[in-house]
């Protein structure tokens, strides 16, 4: 049985390398199909503004493996078509949803030592403690096939298929969640329902980062029982602040399009549309924060993200937020 094992697992790796050209292979089919700046879809002059000085800002990373996660995620956004006017919008919860969501998690908070943590996740989650995780099981399906019409009448109309339904993560104190977007495949349509937290101060929530389809950022502060509606595949993503509190806990719903002429997308193809010149003036190969699938310049950075120290500039935390989303549902 063991033999066999190995032996498929060395046929699935032949047919994937077999199917994924060379780098020289994969720049020749580009220059084929493309031009640079990309023409995929129209942007508006804020989300053009920004994606230029994005590209700058990547090119001036100097490891290669950190370039090309930022190119990619950078791609991406740009490579896959919106559904909505902004791309993401607040909502109440169903009542009778979030009573059982809620009932859940407050059971297994009154146990918390006894509660596991999430592993797998330290790439993207900057914290002291991983994220504990409350186990659902039926009702997360329950919850996803449920809440299916209110994501695809935000969506415009089209047809979804329930994807993934994941949680409950309960993130622990110091968090902060790398800027990034989702699986390009399966998170299309998402939303994140938030269902407890505690925090030490809440005159101090803990906001999701989140861009609009205008190239603005937003800080949007869910109130327990709302959830946030986003195109996960699009709009960059995360929680640039730490979290000060005991925990923050939600359940993430995913969902992608049934008509494939309207969806899809892969990693394949965000490969492919990379341009040759990502990896000009690269000077080592890791880079110094590296974080896997995310957006890490400095104008993205996370706290609690190391310092950037290989590219003769001093550290930077900086970044711009619209705080006029306080109050999401009513302005959406």
């Amino acid at each position: 049985m063991f033999l066999f094992v190995v032996f498929l697992v060395a046929v699935l790796l032949v047919a994937v390398s077999q199917a994924r050209p060379t780098e020289q292979e994969r720049v020749r089919l580009w220059h084929e199909k493309n031009t640079w700046p990309p023409t995929w879809h129209e942007e508006s002059q804020g989300y053009r503004k920004l994606m230029e000085n994005r590209e700058r800002e990547i090119m001036d990373l100097t490891g290669g493996d950190e370039r090309w996660e930022n190119w990619m995620q950078y791609i991406q956004s740009r490579l896959v078509p919106a559904f909505t006017d902004v791309g993401f919008k607040v909502i109440q919860t169903p009542s009778h949803v979030h009573a059982k969501l809620k009932a859940a998690v407050d059971a297994a908070v009154a146990k918390w030592d006894d509660l596991p943590y999430e592993h797998g996740v330290s790439d993207s989650i900057y914290a002291f403690d991983s994220p504990k995780f409350v186990h659902i099981h039926e009702l997360a399906w329950e919850t996803i096939r449920e809440l299916l019409p209110l994501h695809e009448e935000w969506a415009g109309g089209i047809k979804l298929r329930p994807t993934s339904a994941y949680g409950v993560r309960l993130y622990q104190n110091g968090s902060t969640i790398v800027m990034h977007n989702d699986k390009p495949q399966t998170h299309v349509i998402s939303s994140i329902i938030h269902i407890a937290h505690q925090y030490d101060d809440n005159n101090q929530p803990w906001p999701i980062h989140i861009e609009d389809h205008d190239g603005n950022l937003h800080a949007v502060s869910l109130e327990e029982g709302q959830m946030l509606f986003y195109e996960s595949a699009k709009c960059l993503h995360g929680r640039m602040r730490v979290l000060k509190g005991k925990f923050y806990g939600s359940l993430f719903v995913h969902y992608q399009p049934v008509d494939k002429n309207v969806w899809g997308y892969t990693v394949e193809d965000v490969i492919a549309a990379v341009p040759p010149h990502w990896g000009e003036g690269i000077k080592e190969e890791h880079g110094s924060r590296w974080a896997g699938q995310a957006i890490t310049t400095d104008s993205r950075v996370v706290d609690n993200a190391p310092p950037r120290t290989s590219n003769n500039k001093p550290p930077s935390n900086q970044y711009e937020v619209e705080e006029d989303y306080a109050d999401a549902e009513d302005e959406l």
